[in-house]
């Protein structure tokens, strides 16, 4: 039987905000699995093209986005979910920022919701978007699920990061998280970064405060308190998850798996 992953993202977290909230899910996670603090995300640290590389492996200046809005790749890249679809295995997204869904090609997903919800109070948006997926994925036999969750970068550009409304975000993403880690089984293994961080009420920088990111990875066979010795970016993440499966990565990728096989 091939893993489970589940992957969430946490639009706009900072590693230090993660610290300084209210976060107990991710917190044992980081103490009961590998967890990088000082990750960094590709430039411009902006959601869509962070987003492309973490799902194709690549640097902006490939896969040619550089704005949140998408444009066809000359050269097409295989993603995360062609690989797991060209192998057998199903994928489903989970999101409300509706800029994301291009991050795969048409047909390669078993499911795909998108809640146009961000609009919603902090206590709200998350939390719908969070029990549509736990639906889904009690009834749905998905391989890999994304979980987006993207509150936290609306309160950080409205009330400015590590504001405490932003550190309260974090918290509530955090309750979205342990609600799905309580209804599933225990051999799921979950992965929890966050694209970009941000300063005062914006980010896009090369500033430490909008490129470095957290990367937390947990579950039955991750070891606990590994010292990664390389640098760690966003590109990991692709072919870490494709390791996962034990998978062939793409040639174009251009990042390392954080565990091997």
């Amino acid at each position: 039987m091939p893993p489970r992953v589940i992957l969430f993202l946490i639009d706009g977290m900072r590693p230090d905000g993660l610290q300084q909230a209210t976060a107990p899910t991710m917190k044992k996670m980081i103490k009961n699995g590998l967890a990088v603090l000082n990750a960094q995300t590709t430039f411009p640290s902006v959601t869509l093209p962070c987003h492309a590389s973490l799902f194709l492996g690549v640097p902006p200046e490939r896969h040619g986005i550089l704005t949140n809005q998408w444009m066809p790749q000359v050269r097409p890249i295989p993603g995360i979910v062609e690989v797991l679809r060209h192998a057998g295995l199903k994928s489903g997204f989970f999101y409300n920022w509706e800029n994301l869904r291009d991050l795969s090609c048409p047909g390669m997903l078993s499911t795909s919701v998108m809640l146009d919800n961000l609009e919603a109070p902090v206590d709200k948006s998350d939390y719908q978007l969070t029990e549509i997926a736990l639906r889904r994925l009690q009834s749905d036999e998905l391989d890999f699920a994304y979980i987006y969750l993207g509150k936290t970068d609306e309160v950080g550009h409205d009330e400015g990061w590590m504001s405490r409304p932003y550190l309260e975000a974090i918290h509530h993403a955090d309750v979205c998280i342990s609600r799905i880690q309580e209804a599933m089984p225990e051999d799921v293994t979950y992965l929890v970064i966050s694209d970009h961080g941000g300063h005062k009420q914006s980010h896009g920088t090369n500033k430490p405060e909008d490129m470095t990111i957290p990367v937390i990875i947990q579950g039955p066979n991750i070891p606990v308190g590994v010292d990664i010795k390389q640098p760690v970016t966003i590109l990991d993440i692709a072919p870490t998850i494709i390791n996962l499966f034990k998978l062939k990565t793409p040639k174009p990728w251009v990042g390392k798996p954080l565990l091997k096989n």
